[in-house]
């Protein structure tokens, strides 16, 4: 039997669309989870119904095995967008940062099976001694970069930005590629809204994840199950699960430049989906409207827009 090419294109729209109203009142706003990853212990299908069920209208899934993103593209047609990352453990399976990386990435996304580069991680198992700012200066990672600035594809890096050399490391890579769209996955990690705000302010195309940083400060409170509570010291809400004043402002000054994300990876997390959907829906709910659906599906859109994957059927 022949194979037929289904092509499932992504539902975009304007990063700051305002919601349709439905017999007067407003209908929810869109939530797409922007960064989070394959969980070893669940099928493929079992993760895409955790999504779901969680009340995520779409997410993108971040993998370096293009076998994996393939089964999510297939399994999770219209509603999963892949982005191809490297192997940070020496135990993953998948594309590594060798001299053939380049070339993979760009094989995957000319083929239709990838929308982005990413979470693309500086600290790989092995490299003892490289600091974030070497990692990032890396020639390899200088090919990826062109790449999608030659094709004005989005990025995802993992990088803490706690110091100046690395802050000037991420600089360096958008201030040559304006059609790359640079995201920070968590915000930069520890960095503050003095640091985004300036590197927003001087790069247009640098944008940032809020993935872990809406998780509540205190962790998720016990609930019987014998979960632990996951503490989180880079939490950007206050004690009642607000938006801190200061990341509040800086979300509204640039408004089409974060992305809501929940980084569901591991053991622990995907036991908390539903209370780390809500924590981030009751902080953004804050938000003037427009903004909130920028943040929650608008500007994850605006990213991918005119990216279409090809999943064979």
């Amino acid at each position: 039997m022949s194979r037929k090419t289904r092509i499932v294109a992504m539902t975009l729209g304007a990063g700051l669309a305002g919601c349709a109203s439905l017999q007067g009142e407003a209908t929810p706003v869109r939530y797409i989870d922007a960064h989070s990853h394959v969980v070893p212990a669940m099928t493929t299908a079992q993760e895409i119904a955790l999504f779901r069920n969680a009340g995520v209208d779409a997410v993108i899934i971040m993998n370096p095995d293009p076998a994996v993103l393939t089964d999510f593209a297939a399994q999770g047609a219209g509603y999963v967008t892949p982005f191809v990352s490297l192997a940070r453990l020496n135990q993953m399976t998948g594309l590594r940062l060798d001299a053939d990386a380049p070339a993979a990435f760009a094989a995957l996304h000319a083929s239709g099976a990838v929308c982005g580069f990413g979470e693309l991680p500086t600290r790989l198992e092995g490299a003892n001694g490289i600091s974030d700012a070497v990692s990032l200066a890396n020639p390899l990672r200088g090919r990826i970069y062109d790449l999608a600035n030659a094709r004005g594809l989005p990025v995802n890096i993992h990088v803490s930005l706690e110091s100046p050399e690395v802050i000037a490391a991420v600089e360096q890579i958008v201030a040559g590629r304006p059609d790359m769209k640079l995201i920070l996955a968590h915000a930069g990690w520890a960095a503050g809204p003095e640091v985004i705000g300036r590197l927003m302010e001087s790069h247009p195309n640098i944008h940032a994840d809020l993935s872990v940083r809406l998780d509540p400060a205190e962790g998720f409170p016990a609930d019987g199950s014998g979960r632990p509570a996951i503490q989180n010291s880079i939490s950007i809400l206050d004690g009642n699960g607000r938006l801190l004043p200061a990341w509040r402002a800086l979300i509204e000054r640039f408004p089409a430049r974060f992305l809501f994300a929940m980084d569901i990876t591991g053991a622990e997390r995907p036991l908390y989906i539903r209370e780390l959907m809500s924590t981030g829906r009751t902080a953004l709910e804050d938000l003037p409207r427009d903004v909130e659906a920028a943040v929650a599906h608008g500007n994850a859109e605006r990213l991918l827009q005119g990216c279409v994957i090809r999943t064979g059927a």
